[in-house]
């Protein structure tokens, strides 16, 4: 019986975790909604502190730029300094956006 208990878990486990993901996942892929494949474990998070990396390593650089020139550039983007890997992926993978930004639109099915 602890066996069966055991395995049903671990099933449900794997059901609500990494196989739910892979439908969604899936679902979006079939609609042209393309995005960086995740590992088991770690998810996007290695290539995520890859992408932090460099655009630290891109930031020490225009610091040093623009101290040897003078100026001083401030910037109200704070969101690609803060998540530099949200900026690359939506390069990447995002087809459409408005003025405001990128946009996903879900369309409900009437009933007749």
């Amino acid at each position: 019986m602890a066996v069966v208990a055991a395995l049903s878990t671990l099933f449900r486990l794997y059901n609500s975790t990494w196989k739910s993901s892979e439908r969604l996942r899936k679902r979006l892929n079939m609609q042209g909604i393309g995005g960086p494949p995740p590992s088991l474990l770690y998810g996007n998070v290695p290539e995520m502190q890859r992408i932090q990396t460099r655009a630290a390593l891109d930031d020490k650089a225009s610091a040093c730029s623009r101290q040897r020139g003078g100026g001083e550039f401030v910037a109200h983007d704070y969101t690609s300094t803060l998540f530099p890997y949200f900026e690359q992926w939506r390069k990447e993978y995002v087809f459409g956006s408005f003025d405001t930004g990128p946009f996903l639109d879900k369309m409900e099915k009437e009933d007749q």
